[in-house]
C-alpha cells in the first residue's frame, strides 16, 4: 500500500484547499461553485453505478475527479460564508452602535482595546439590526479601564475595515482582520460611549476560557512574578502575549526562538506527555481504564487549548493529539501523516481562512518536516553516549524544523536567524522545565512557602533563559536579512519535496528536479539583483503622521522625512527588496535640501508656508510639487511655483486635500492625494 493510499486526508485536504484558494484569489462565484458541485456529484454517482469491470477500470479516475469538484465547491462556499460574517452592513458609517464586549479588554498605551460583537446601528434614519465581530479602541481613562467582558455599550463612532496605505511591501492589516473574522475597527473618544448593561456573558465558551486564563495569570502575579519574566511565562504557558515588551519580542525573533513564545505543538506535546504519565499512575492497566484515560486526556487538551486562545498552532496540535488519543480509545494505531492532514482538514472546515494564516502554515510545515527529516538526520550519525545522543537528536529536530519553515519565514519576515541551533539548545530544554514547573506551581500555589519556593525556581529559570537569549542576540551577524518572492518560495518547497523523495529512494528524476528548482531560485535572485541595479524611482509613502519621500537609484537612497526612525520602519522592506544603497536621511527644513531631480524631472518638497503673503515676478517651474500638512492651501502658492503635478502627503487633512484639489483644477495642474489614493510610486 503506497503513501497516498494510507493518507486519504492528504488528498481531501488538498481538494478542499483548492476551492478556498480559488475563492480567495478570484472571488466567490455561486454559479461556478454550483457547477463544480453538480459535475462532481454526477461523476461520483457514475463511478458508483458502473458494474462492468472493464469500464470501471477505464473510468477509475472519475470518482477522484468528482471528489475534487465537490470538495472544491465546499471550500468555495465555506470561504464565502466566513467572508460574509466578516463583512459589516454599515462599513465606515458614522453612527451609534450597540456592542457587547466578548473578551477581557486589553490596555494599550493610549486606549483600551475591546473585542466586541455588534447588535444594532442607529443613525438619522433610525435603528437597524446588524451583526459582526469588531475591535473597539476606547480612549483610556478610569472608566475605560474598568470595562469587563460581557459589558454592553453604546458607542458613537465609525467602524470599518482598515484600508491599506498602498506603500510598497506593506502589511495589509485590514485583510488580516478579515481572515480572522473581524469586520473592522473603530476609535471611540472619551465621552462618546455609555455602558447600558454590565451583565456577564455566562454562555460564552470563549468567555469562560478567558476567565480561566485570567485566574491563572492572577496566580502568577500573586506568586510575585512580574516584568519580562511574567511576560515570557504568560506567553509560553497560556498563550497570553500582551505582556511581552517589544524588546523581548525582538530578542526572541532575532535568535530564532520566538516559536517558544507561541503555544504550539511543543507545548501541547509536553502537556500530552505529562497527562499520559500522571493518568498512568492513577489508573491501573485495563481496557476500561484505558478508555477513561484517553477520554480525560482529550478533555484536558481541549481545556488547555481554550485557555490559550485557540490559536491556529495550538488548535492544530490539539486536534492532532486528540486524534492520537482517540486512536488509542478505539484500539487503532493512527497513521501519523493521515492524522496531521485530518487535523488540517477539520480546521479548514471550522475556519477556511486559516489556510492563509502565517502561523498555521509555519506550524504544519514544521511538523511535517520534523516527522520526515528528523529520523533521517539522526541516522546520519550513530552516537552511543546518552547525552551526546540527546544533543544530536535535538539538533536534528531544529535542522528539520528549519528545512520546513525557512522558505516561509524568509518570505514573510525577510530575515533568517543565524544562530537558531544555539538558541534552540537553550529554549527547548528551558521551555520543558518551565512548563513542568508552572504545572507544579498551580498545584502547590495554595500551600504557604512551598508555592513561593516553586515560583522563585520558576523565576530563576526564566531569568536564565532570557539572559542566554540576549547573549546569543549580541553575537555578530545574529540576523541575516534576505528577500525572496512567492515563486522562489514555491521552487524552494519543490526542491525540499524532491530532496525528501531522494532520501526515500535515490532517483535521477528526483535529483534533477531538486537541482533544477535550486538553479531556478538562484536565477530569479540574480534577476532581482540585476533589476535593482537599474532602479530609478520616487516613492511618496502614505503615513498619517510622518512625511516620507524616497528617491532610489543605483547609487543613491535619499529620504526626505521629519522622523527617520518611522521612515526606516516604513521603508525597510522595500529597500531590502531592491537591495537599495545605505539611506541618506534629510530631516532639515531648508528649501535647497528638499529639491532633487530624477531623469531630468524636478521634484520639490514644501513643508512650510514659505511663500505666503509674498510676491514675485517669476514663477519657479517644477515637474512635481509635494506639499505637507504645514502648507496652507492658497492661490498664492501657485504665484510662486508652477508645478505640472501637485502631490499632497499622507498627513494632509481631508478638508485641505479638497481645497488643494480645487486649486489644482482651477490652475490646470494634475493632482494626487496620497492620503486618499495611496502611496505614489513612480518608476523611471
Amino acid at each position: 500500500m503506497n503513501f497516498f493510499a494510507k493518507t486519504p486526508f492528504l488528498r481531501l485536504f488538498a481538494f478542499l484547499a483548492t476551492g478556498i484558494v480559488a475563492a480567495e484569489c478570484f472571488g466567490y462565484n455561486p454559479w461556478i461553485a454550483l457547477a463544480s458541485a453538480t459535475i462532481g456529484c454526477a461523476l461520483i454517482i457514475t463511478a458508483l453505478v458502473i458494474k462492468n469491470a472493464t469500464i470501471e477500470y477505464r473510468l477509475r479516475h472519475i470518482f477522484g475527479i468528482g471528489t475534487v469538484g465537490v470538495l472544491a465547491a465546499i471550500g468555495m462556499q465555506l470561504w464565502h460564508t466566513f467572508d460574509q460574517r466578516a463583512t459589516l452592513d454599515f462599513d465606515r458609517q458614522q453612527g451609534i452602535y450597540e456592542a457587547t464586549i466578548t473578551a477581557a479588554p486589553i490596555e494599550k498605551e493610549r486606549s483600551v482595546m475591546c473585542h466586541a460583537r455588534l447588535h444594532s446601528f442607529s443613525d438619522s434614519c433610525g435603528q437597524h439590526a446588524t451583526a459582526g465581530q469588531v475591535i473597539l479602541y476606547i480612549a483610556k481613562d478610569s472608566a475605560a479601564l474598568a470595562l469587563q467582558r460581557g459589558t454592553t455599550l453604546l458607542v458613537s463612532t465609525a467602524i470599518g475595515r482598515p484600508q491599506p496605505n498602498g506603500n510598497p511591501e506593506e502589511f495589509d492589516y485590514g485583510n488580516y482582520l478579515r481572515r480572522q473574522g473581524i469586520g473592522g475597527t473603530g476609535y471611540v473618544p472619551a465621552g462618546d460611549w455609555r455602558c447600558i448593561s454590565q451583565q456577564a456573558d455566562n454562555f460564552s465558551i470563549r468567555g469562560i476560557a478567558d476567565d480561566c486564563r485570567s485566574y491563572l495569570l492572577s496566580v502568577y502575579r500573586k506568586m510575585g512574578l512580574s516584568g519580562n519574566e511574567f511576560g515570557m511565562l504568560a506567553a509560553l504557558t497560556l498563550g497570553y502575549k500582551d505582556a511581552l515588551t517589544p524588546e523581548l519580542r525582538e530578542s526572541f525573533s532575532t535568535t530564532g526562538a520566538s516559536h517558544v513564545l507561541a503555544v504550539s505543538g511543543l507545548h501541547v506535546g509536553i502537556i500530552y506527555a505529562v497527562l499520559n504519565w500522571l493518568l498512568s499512575l492513577v489508573f491501573r492497566k485495563s481496557k476500561r481504564n484505558e478508555h477513561l484515560r484517553s477520554t480525560l486526556i482529550i478533555v484536558f487538551l481541549w481545556f488547555y487549548a481554550f485557555i490559550t486562545g485557540l490559536s491556529p498552532s495550538v488548535m492544530r496540535a490539539t486536534v492532532m493529539f486528540s486524534f492520537m488519543a482517540l486512536g488509542g480509545l478505539l484500539g487503532r494505531k493512527s497513521q501519523t501523516y493521515n492524522t496531521i492532514f485530518l487535523s488540517a482538514f477539520v480546521l479548514l472546515l471550522y475556519r477556511p481562512t486559516l489556510l492563509f494564516d502565517v502561523g498555521f502554515q509555519l506550524s504544519y510545515s514544521a511538523v511535517l518536516a520534523i516527522i520526515y527529516f528528523q529520523p533521517r538526520i539522526v541516522g546520519l550519525l550513530y552516537i552511543k553516549q546518552r547525552w551526546l545522543r540527546w544533543a544530536w537528536e535535538l539538533t536534528a529536530v531544529s535542522l528539520a524544523a528549519q528545512i520546513g519553515t525557512a522558505p516561509l519565514s524568509v518570505y514573510y519576515f525577510h530575515q533568517f536567524p543565524t544562530y537558531f541551533l544555539l538558541s534552540n539548545f537553550v529554549v527547548i530544554p528551558a521551555a520543558t522545565l518551565i512548563l513542568y514547573t508552572a504545572i507544579l506551581l498551580f498545584v502547590v500555589a495554595w500551600i504557604p512557602y512551598l508555592g513561593l519556593a516553586v515560583a522563585w525556581i520558576l523565576n530563576a529559570i526564566l531569568k536564565s533563559m532570557y539572559f542566554l537569549i540576549t547573549c546569543i542576540e549580541s553575537l555578530p551577524h545574529a540576523l541575516s536579512f534576505v528577500w525572496i518572492d512567492a515563486w522562489q518560495v514555491l521552487l524552494l518547497y519543490i526542491a525540499i519535496v524532491a530532496c525528501g523523495f531522494c532520501c526515500y529512494r535515490l532517483s535521477f528524476n528526483y535529483l534533477a528536479t531538486m537541482l533544477a528548482a535550486i538553479l531556478a531560485v538562484v536565477g530569479l535572485q540574480i534577476w532581482h539583483n540585476y533589476t535593482s541595479l537599474t532602479t530609478n524611482e520616487v516613492v511618496v509613502f502614505n503615513h498619517s503622521k510622518t512625511v516620507i519621500v524616497n528617491k532610489i537609484t543605483r547609487t543613491e537612497n535619499r529620504v526626505l522625512t521629519n522622523d527617520s526612525l518611522v521612515a526606516r520602519r516604513t521603508t525597510s522592506d522595500h529597500w531590502l527588496r531592491l537591495s537599495a544603497p545605505t539611506p541618506n536621511f534629510v530631516c532639515d527644513s531648508t528649501l535647497a535640501s528638499k529639491v532633487f531631480t530624477l531623469d531630468g524631472q524636478t521634484w520639490l518638497l514644501l513643508d512650510r508656508n514659505l511663500f505666503r503673503r509674498s510676491t514675485t515676478d517669476q514663477q519657479l517651474a517644477v515637474d512635481y510639487l509635494i506639499v505637507t500638512r504645514d502648507v496652507y492651501p492658497s492661490e498664492e502658492l501657485f504665484l510662486h511655483i508652477r508645478p505640472s503635478t501637485l502631490i499632497t502627503t499622507g498627513d494632509v487633512y481631508a478638508r485641505n486635500n479638497a481645497k488643494f484639489s480645487k486649486l489644482a483644477s482651477d490652475n490646470g495642474i494634475n493632482f494626487y492625494a496620497v492620503k486618499e489614493q495611496g502611496a505614489l510610486h513612480l518608476t523611471k
